[in-house]
């Protein structure tokens, strides 16, 4: 768990579970590696790919939290050897209350960002919060079906996020209107198709320096500097790689500190710096 204290709140970094790590080669399939020996040899230094499940909870002073994307779940997931998610062990060790969380956001429905939308009654597991994602994100399943995603994706999301679906309790946001407010805070949705179709990252401004959460516009921290590199869960590669150009540019020339779910916990929190003679972006993680 890493913590930022901001003006009038707090960003929790939470890590709900790390996987076993991957061979590079595999996450990254079409990567050239050795084009880039100094960024290979930064953020791979083993030649594996190592990542986590994160979830942030921005916690206001009055209380109030704002939770973004859901985590793996309790597990076991079959899609990852049994692995299992501890996100109310960490809103324990964090001094969190579930009870006040406000507002779930969704950076979009893969099967490691919903996995605690229901608690084991089926029931939401924030009964006091609402639920909510990108529009286009939900337009998605709801077009596509069984098609949207990859199976274990669309097994995740009829167990965990169809019944508020069905329910009518998911509303759905567009980019650019502010979807939480707590005094000066305020956030809203930031388009970053292409890891899927409605992918979003989250702007938080008001807070003393602007935040963005990311979703998936990057897993590894070498994406950044080289954004041609695509996940293998990139759904539209060519989209996802202009998304991750953008949303880099975005946080760099705003000033933006990063929260990646995807990075290793030490290297959570972040900026992005931008070479000012190549225009070469870079991400630099604030170890506090």
């Amino acid at each position: 768990m890493r913590r930022l204290d901001l003006d009038g709140a707090t960003l929790f970094a939470l890590t709900d579970a790390a996987p076993t790590p991957a061979a590079s080669s595999y996450a990254f399939p079409e990567a050239d590696f050795a084009a880039h020996p100094e960024l290979t040899a930064r953020w791979f230094p083993d030649g594996m790919f190592h990542t986590r499940f994160g979830v942030f909870a921005l916690c206001c002073h009055d209380g109030r939290i704002l939770m973004v994307d859901a985590g793996l779940g309790p597990g076991p997931s079959p899609y990852f050897d049994g692995l299992g998610g501890r996100l109310p062990e960490e809103f324990k060790a964090a001094g969190l209350n579930p009870n006040a969380v406000s507002l779930v956001i969704f950076s979009h429905f893969h099967l490691d960002h919903v996995g605690w939308a229901l608690d084991e009654t089926g029931a939401p597991r924030f009964r006091e919060a609402r639920y909510l994602a990108p529009a286009a994100e939900i337009a998605h399943w709801q077009d596509q079906g069984e098609e949207a995603a990859l199976p274990h994706h669309v097994a995740a999301f009829r167990r965990s996020l169809a019944p508020i679906v069905e329910s009518g309790r998911l509303e759905a946001a567009e980019a650019g209107l502010p979807i939480f407010s707590n005094g000066e805070i305020t956030a809203s949705l930031l388009p970053a198709p292409g890891h899927t179709a409605g992918h979003h990252a989250i702007l938080i401004e008001g807070a003393g320096r602007p935040i963005l959460i990311a979703g998936d516009s990057w897993h590894n921290p070498a994406q950044i500097a080289v954004p041609e590199w695509c996940h293998r869960a990139d759904r539209d590669q060519d989209l996802a790689r202009q998304s991750r150009r953008a949303v880099a540019e975005h946080a760099a020339r705003t000033g933006a500190v990063v929260a990646a779910g995807h990075f290793i916990e030490s290297e959570a929190f972040g900026q992005i710096v931008q070479d000012a003679a190549t225009g070469a972006l870079a991400y630099q993680p604030l170890h506090q």
